[in-house]
């Protein structure tokens, strides 16, 4: 991920999480600069990704309240380009030869990101998207989803 992009930890947390995810937790993975080489476009294709939460930012849409996740003020495309970015995130957690820790850390976040995209409203924003975003839906064509299991 560009190291400019705000995390948004504290007032949207689940975008946090995903950049913590596909940065330090991935990005130095052997298995995972391995598949990246083996798609050509996917790395700017997952960063293009991320303009959803930059969007809102600078809009100055993001709350001030710690720790919740404010979807109201997402677009449900911009739902739906979380929730193939969580598809991702799980392709990448799974990939043979990560490393187990890697692995462990992947699947408890996933399962942290999964609580918030098991919301009713994620899922009724994810249908309103329809088919998605057009430059994305090649992308969500290869990545398969993932069923969610979120954490208690």
């Amino acid at each position: 991920m560009p190291r400019d992009v705000d995390d948004c930890s504290a007032s949207a947390p689940f975008i946090g999480l995903i950049l913590s995810i596909l940065g330090p937790a991935l990005h130095l993975e052997p298995a995972v600069a391995e598949y990246v080489g083996r798609n050509p476009g996917f790395r700017e294709q997952v960063r293009t990704l991320s303009a959803a939460g930059v969007r809102v930012r600078d809009a100055g849409l993001l709350t001030d309240e710690v720790g919740k996740n404010n979807l109201t003020v997402y677009t449900p495309e911009e739902i739906w380009t979380f929730d193939l970015v969580v598809d991702v995130i799980a392709v990448l957690g799974a990939l043979h030869g990560l490393r187990g820790k890697t692995r462990a850390q992947v699947a408890e976040d996933l399962r942290l990101l999964d609580r918030t995209a098991h919301s009713h409203t994620w899922k009724k924003e994810l249908k309103r998207a329809g088919e998605g975003v057009p430059q994305f839906r090649e992308l969500r064509a290869r990545i398969p989803q993932h069923t969610p299991h979120p954490a208690v």
